[in-house]
């Protein structure tokens, strides 16, 4: 016997049976969540150097702080990245979080507490990785 539905919807059917669109809504989610882990790491960034700029205005060093502000920016564009090609900016974001690590280093100003904060993002980021690099795999296979 003949099915009595038409073709285009057995592809609806089809399509919401797919097991890889339910994992890439699942990976999607937490993608997202990373996502706004970096806009957190730059709000509190932005913070800390707004604080620090109120605390330290006797000697203050104006081209490190734009320099500061600039990187917060950057920060924030990353984050609206990451929902476009999130495992490309999560790779941006580290190297740029590497980079910064190793001025520090070399320029003798390490903060415990920035590199603190950085090691968590960069952990809770690169926990993600996969699933990033499957969302924006999935998301190239299969365009809006």
């Amino acid at each position: 016997m003949q099915s009595e539905k038409d073709p285009a919807e057995n592809s609806i059917v089809d399509f919401i049976d797919d097991d890889s669109y339910y994992q890439y809504r699942k990976d999607k989610k937490e993608v997202e969540n990373a996502s706004w882990a970096i806009y957190i790491f730059a709000a509190i960034s932005c913070c800390f150097y707004i604080i620090y700029a109120l605390i330290h205005q006797a000697n203050f060093n104006w081209i490190v702080f734009a320099i500061n502000i600039i990187l917060i920016i950057i920060y924030f564009c990353l984050g609206s990245f990451s929902y476009y090609k999130p495992f490309t900016a999560f790779i941006i974001l580290f190297s740029i979080l590497g980079i910064i690590l190793l001025l520090e280093i070399i320029t003798s100003q390490m903060n415990f507490r920035g590199i603190i904060v950085k090691a968590i993002l960069v952990v809770y980021l690169s926990m993600r990785l996969d699933k990033a690099g499957r969302v924006q795999a999935y998301e190239s296979k299969h365009p809006k």
